[in-house]
């Protein structure tokens, strides 16, 4: 072999030309650095957006959502629905929407049960469904006086609350094989009661509301009212009240899992039109900081908390055993005016109009920004550690060729 042939490999070689100093190449390396530049600056951008989220149409135009719940198995969902054609109580599965038959029910309020789902309506009706039938339950009130039901909770269909309202006036009700007990008034009397949480345990009671002496009712309800439910079922409520606040009203309530890192202490997730809460095991309930107020929450699989607010471009979310708050942006495409949000079959979902002006579902994979195959955050992360490598091991190469020494 000529003294003057090079050991390294061809393709080696000519490499080695375009990294010479004073090299005719040189210009070919510099505008690849300029096309990494703008090609990296549009994929930091894009990779800054959530990855995996979709928005799909799923009323007609013209038609609002009051309350949507999903079964335990994720696999269908129970809606209320205003000013569309048909029934106002609809079921969405694998196969689309369904209307189900209720006669001239009047429904305030849907709430998952063992075996489908507890209605509650005007005109003192509770009723249970699996999604086909829909199944009044008989019930015996106090002095024979029948009240509308704005809200039920149960975990078995048969023993569980029911909040009453008359005119102005609310009152909560425990009721066992349909016997109502006495209903029993807020602590304040300006207190809306509105919406019952009850764990699965049947342990906690919990009720939110609003304050109608507090704010503009043009601006829709305003207080924090937060109060807790002691009863043997059958008997009268005792209500203590917890928390009592200025701010826009409490939307979403979420029993928080002792198997997630929140910590043994917190019990309850709440979160409302100017501030996020937590509810912990002695009853007193703290802020949670940085989040502030949402117009809807969720809590996914592994214990997070998310919020979005109204049609912002962004979503925030918590994880346990954190205090950072992580910013997500949204694209434009998917956003809604969220006013729903829910947990079911592994995604995220939250419900409100979409750009098409219809009422819509935006739903995502919480767990895919850590899926190389959807997040181009971690394709970027993966993209770079190949780059390093292959550049070590080019440069160590060339090292080698040359005996360790400069060429």
């Amino acid at each position: 072999m000529a003294m003057s042939e090079s050991l390294a490999p061809s393709w080696l070689v000519s490499l080695g030309g375009y990294l010479q100093e004073e090299s005719e190449n040189q210009w070919f390396w510099f505008s690849v650095f300029i096309a990494l530049m703008v090609v990296g600056a549009f994929w930091i951008e894009a990779s800054q957006t959530l990855p995996g989220v979709s928005e799909s149409p799923l009323l007609d135009e013209g038609e609002s959502m009051v309350e949507v719940s999903w079964n335990q198995e994720g696999t269908a969902a129970l809606m209320i629905t205003e000013r569309g054609d048909g029934s106002p109580l609809k079921l969405f599965d694998s196969s689309g929407l369904h209307s189900i038959s209720i006669g001239e029910t009047n429904p305030n309020s849907v709430s998952v049960i063992n075996n489908g789902w507890l209605v509650s309506g005007d005109d003192g009706v509770l009723a249970n469904t699996d999604g086909t039938d829909f199944n009044i339950i008989s019930l015996i009130w106090p002095s024979n006086q029948t009240l509308d039901i704005i809200s039920a909770a149960s975990n078995d269909g048969v023993n569980g609350f029911i909040l009453s309202k008359q005119g102005p006036t609310t009152r909560l009700h425990s009721f066992s094989e349909g016997i109502v007990s006495e209903g029993s008034s807020a602590p304040v009397a300006s207190t809306m009661m509105t919406d019952i949480y009850l764990s699965t345990d049947n342990k906690l009671v919990i009720i939110t509301g609003y304050d109608t002496a507090l704010g503009n009712p043009t601006f829709g309800p305003s207080g924090e009212v937060v109060i807790r439910a002691d009863s043997v079922m059958g008997n009268a409520p005792t209500l203590t009240l917890l928390h009592h606040g200025a701010g826009s009203a409490i939307h979403s309530a979420y029993f928080v899992n002792s198997s997630h890192d929140w910590g043994e202490n917190v019990e309850m997730m709440l979160a409302g039109g100017s501030s996020t809460m937590l509810l912990l095991s002695d009853f007193t309930i703290v802020d949670l900081p940085g989040v502030g107020g949402s117009t809807a929450a969720a809590v996914d699989g592994n214990g997070a908390f998310w919020f979005a607010r109204s049609n912002s471009e962004d979503l925030l979310n918590i994880i346990p055993n954190s205090d950072e708050v992580v910013k997500h942006k949204l694209s434009n495409s998917v956003i809604v005016d969220a006013e729903l949000g829910t947990f079911a079959s592994g995604e995220v979902m939250f419900y409100g109009t979409g750009v098409d002006g219809s009422i819509g579902v935006m739903s995502f994979d919480p767990n895919a920004n850590h899926d190389v195959s959807q997040s181009l955050a971690r394709i970027g992360d993966l993209i770079f550690v190949i780059v390093v490598v292959c550049s070590i091991a080019i440069v160590g190469h060339m090292f080698w060729i040359n005996h360790f020494k400069p060429w």
